[in-house]
C-alpha cells in the first residue's frame, strides 16, 4: 500500500484548493526537483517545483457553539452532491440476518488529483427468494465540498451483488489505488485502468478483474484488510466471512416481544476467513489452510471486522478481527524468510474476551497510542449489553500482552445501551491526544418489540490526555444530536486542511458528510508516507517529536467496520508552531529520522531519504 506516487499535471483548481505540501528528505529533494506530491498521497504531478499547493484557510466554526464548546462538526450532505443511500432489502419482510450488515465507505483518490475521492457500497435487495444486489457508487471530490457521482467508474464483470465492505490499496505498485468489494456470494477485485472517458481530467476507472486474479469466496464476506504479511512489498488480501446462512438455512426467530425478527448469529455456523498472498503480477494464492486460519464452527469465526498493523513493534504487520459472539482472534505475525507464519495470540494476550471472561458481539475496531505509551492498543466495539473493549499494549521484552482498560478509561461510564459498528481513532481537536468516534444502530428490526428502537445516537470520546475518556457528543453538531441506523464510518481530510471530517454510512437513509471544525488556533502536522516501487506501508511506525513530547501512530490495513478510511497520517500539536522532527520504523526494518520544518500542511516521507538510525534512535 505505497502512499504517494508520481503522476500527471495537477489541475488548475487544485491549485487553488489544497494546502502547502512538502516533500521530505535531501535524496528525494535532489531527485524531485521538478515535481510536486498530490495531497491525497496518489500520483505525483508535475507542476510548480516550489511544491507549494494551497487550501483555503478560513475558519468555518467561527460562531458554532454549545454550551459545552465549539462544535466539532457541521453536516454537509445537502449541499455536497452525495445523495446515496446504502438499502437492505427489508422491505421484502425476509427477516434475513443479511439484512443486519449494512455497508461500509472506501476512501480512494481514484485519479491522483490530491483529493479524497469515496467509494459508497450499495448492498441488495429480494426479488421473492433472489438476492440482488444495488450498485456501489464512486464520488469524485470536486473541491470547496463538492462532489460528483461517476457512474462509469466501476466497470464491475457481470451484475452486482448484495455487497458490504471496501478495502483499499495500490496491489500492484503502478502508482493508482485499487479496491476490493465484499459481500453475499463473491468479492470483487477493481484495478485502477485507464479509460477513454475522463473522470475530471484524468482517465482512470476502476475495473473488475477478480476471475483472472485467483481470489475467489463463493460464501459471505463482510470486511476486508490489505497489508503485506509476508515482507515482499506487495499487499496481501485478509477477507473476513460471516455465517452460513441462506434462504436454505433461514430459521425463524424472535426475541422477548415474541415479534418475528431477524435471528441472531447464534444460530449459524461462522465461516472460515481467507489470506490471499499476492504472487504479483495481478495474481493471488489462497494461502488460508497453509497458514491455519481458525475454521469457521458453531463458536468461531462469524467475523465482521479487521484490522491489519504492527502490534509488538518487530515491523511485521499483525492481524487482529473482530468475530460476533465468538472469542476475538489475533494473529501475530511471525513471517520468516518470505515463509508467512501467523501464531494465534488472542487468549495467550488477553484480547480475546472482555473482562468477565466473555466474548462478545464485536463489530468495528482500530488501533491507536491512545496515552502516549509509544504502543498500539485495540479499540472494540460491541451489540448491547456489552462493554466495547478498550485492550491495553502492555508490550514488554517483545512479549504481547494487553490489560483491560474500558473501564480505568472512563469508557465503561457510557454504559451498554448501544449497538456499535464502525468507529475510529483521530485527534478532532488537535491536541496531541486522539478522540474516539462511534456509530451506532440496531442490528435487528424490531428491538424491544418497537421498530423506532433501531437508530441510536453516534458517540464522540474526548480524550483527556491522562489515560481516561470523556463523552464529546454535544459537541458533534446537528448529525449527533439525531438518531441513526449507521455501519460503517471514516474519518478523512476530505479538503487537506488538517481537520478530519467523517462520512457515515447508514441503512436505509442517506451517507452522512460531516465536515471537521478543529479548533483554528491549533496546529496540524500531516504525514505521508512512500516506499520505493510503491511498495505496501502497513506495518510502519511513525513518532512525531515536538517539544519535549512524542506523538506515535501507525500504518493499517481495514479497520473501522467494513471501511477504509484515509491513510495519511495526521497530527495535532496544539498551539505549537514547529516540531523537532519526525521518526520512521519501516516494516523492513529501516529507521530513519526526517526533518520537517513546517507545520499546518502535509509532507510526503520517502522511504531511504532520511538520516539513518539504529533501533534505540541513535
Amino acid at each position: 500500500m505505497a502512499a504517494c506516487h508520481h503522476g500527471q499535471e495537477k489541475p488548475k483548481r487544485l491549485m487553488r484548493q489544497t494546502r502547502n505540501y512538502t516533500i521530505v528528505g535531501m535524496a528525494c529533494k535532489l531527485a524531485c526537483a521538478s515535481f510536486i506530491l498530490a495531497i491525497g498521497c496518489g500520483q505525483t504531478k508535475t507542476g510548480n517545483p516550489n511544491g507549494e499547493i494551497k487550501e483555503s484557510n478560513s475558519s468555518p466554526n467561527i460562531g458554532l457553539e454549545t454550551n459545552n464548546g465549539p462544535v466539532w462538526f457541521r453536516e454537509v450532505t445537502d449541499s455536497s452532491g452525495i445523495n446515496h443511500i446504502y438499502h437492505n432489502g427489508e422491505e421484502s419482510n425476509h427477516l434475513t440476518i443479511l439484512e443486519s450488515l449494512g455497508g461500509g465507505v472506501g476512501v480512494i483518490d481514484i485519479d491522483n488529483d490530491g483529493l479524497q475521492d469515496l467509494i459508497l457500497a450499495g448492498g441488495g435487495r429480494f426479488d421473492g427468494t433472489k438476492i440482488i444486489g444495488e450498485p456501489c457508487r464512486v464520488y469524485h471530490n470536486e473541491g470547496n465540498w463538492k462532489f460528483k457521482e461517476v457512474p462509469e467508474a466501476i466497470k464491475l464483470d457481470g451484475p452486482w451483488f448484495y455487497n458490504h465492505g471496501i478495502a483499499v490499496t495500490d496491489y500492484d505498485g503502478d502508482g493508482y489505488q485499487d479496491a476490493v468489494i465484499t459481500g453475499w456470494g463473491r468479492v470483487a477485485l477493481l484495478h485502477s485502468e485507464a479509460t477513454n472517458s475522463l473522470i475530471k481530467g484524468s482517465a482512470r476507472h476502476l475495473v473488475d478483474v477478480t476471475n483472472k486474479s485467483g481470489i475467489s469466496v463463493p460464501t459471505w464476506s463482510s470486511s476486508a484488510a490489505w497489508g503485506d504479511i509476508d515482507g515482499d512489498g506487495l499487499s496481501d488480501l485478509y477477507v473476513c466471512c460471516y455465517v452460513d446462512w441462506s434462504f436454505n438455512n433461514h430459521p425463524h426467530c424472535s426475541y422477548a416481544a415474541k415479534v418475528p425478527d431477524l435471528c441472531p448469529p447464534k444460530e449459524f455456523k461462522g465461516l472460515t476467513n481467507h489470506l490471499f498472498k499476492n504472487i504479483g503480477s495481478g495474481k493471488f494464492r489462497d494461502i488460508s489452510k497453509e497458514v491455519r486460519l481458525e475454521e469457521g464452527s458453531n463458536e468461531s469465526s462469524k467475523t465482521l471486522g479487521v484490522i491489519i498493523s504492527d502490534l509488538d513493534g518487530d515491523g511485521k504487520p499483525d492481524i487482529y478481527t473482530c468475530n460476533d459472539t465468538v472469542e476475538n482472534l489475533l494473529y501475530r505475525n511471525k513471517t520468516e524468510s518470505g515463509t508467512i507464519k501467523l501464531q494465534p495470540w488472542s487468549r495467550e494476550s488477553g484480547c480475546a474476551r472482555d473482562d468477565r471472561g466473555n466474548p462478545n458481539g464485536s463489530m468495528g475496531v482500530d488501533v491507536a497510542d491512545y496515552d502516549h505509551s509509544g504502543r498500539p492498543s485495540i479499540w472494540v466495539t460491541n451489540y448491547e449489553n456489552e462493554p466495547h473493549a478498550l485492550y491495553h499494549n502492555d508490550l514488554r521484552n517483545g512479549n504481547l500482552m494487553f490489560s483491560w482498560k474500558t473501564t480505568g478509561s472512563g469508557i465503561a461510564a457510557l454504559g451498554q445501551r448501544n449497538v456499535s459498528w464502525g468507529t475510529g481513532f483521530g485527534d478532532l481537536d488537535r491536541d496531541g491526544y486522539e478522540d474516539i468516534f462511534i456509530a451506532n444502530g440496531h442490528a435487528i428490526r424490531y428491538p424491544g418489540g418497537f421498530e423506532k428502537n433501531q437508530k441510536m445516537r453516534p458517540v464522540l470520546l474526548r480524550n483527556s490526555r491522562d489515560g481516561k475518556f470523556h463523552q464529546a457528543t454535544q459537541l458533534g453538531g446537528t448529525f449527533f444530536n439525531s438518531q441513526h441506523r449507521s455501519r460503517g464510518a471514516v474519518l478523512v481530510d476530505l479538503n487537506n486542511s488538517g481537520s478530519l471530517d467523517l462520512v457515515v454510512s447508514n441503512v436505509n437513509e442517506p451517507v452522512a458528510i460531516l465536515q471537521g471544525l478543529a479548533p483554528p488556533d491549533t496546529h496540524w502536522v500531516g504525514i505521508c508516507l512512500q516506499r520505493h516501487d510503491n511498495l505496501d506501508i502497513v506495518g510502519t511506525t511513525v513518532r512525531l517529536h515536538c517539544n519535549g513530547s512524542i506523538q506515535t501512530r501507525f500504518t493499517k490495513g481495514g479497520g473501522s467496520y467494513a471501511s477504509s478510511p484515509d491513510r495519511r497520517l495526521q497530527f495535532g500539536i496544539g498551539t505549537k508552531s514547529s516540531i523537532d522532527h519526525v521518526d520512521v520504523a519501516w516494516p523492513d526494518g529501516k529507521f530513519e529520522r526526517f526533518a520537517v520544518n513546517t507545520i499546518d500542511r502535509y509532507h510526503t516521507i520517502m522511504y531511504g531519504t532520511g538520516q539513518r538510525l539504529d533501533k534505540t534512535g541513535k
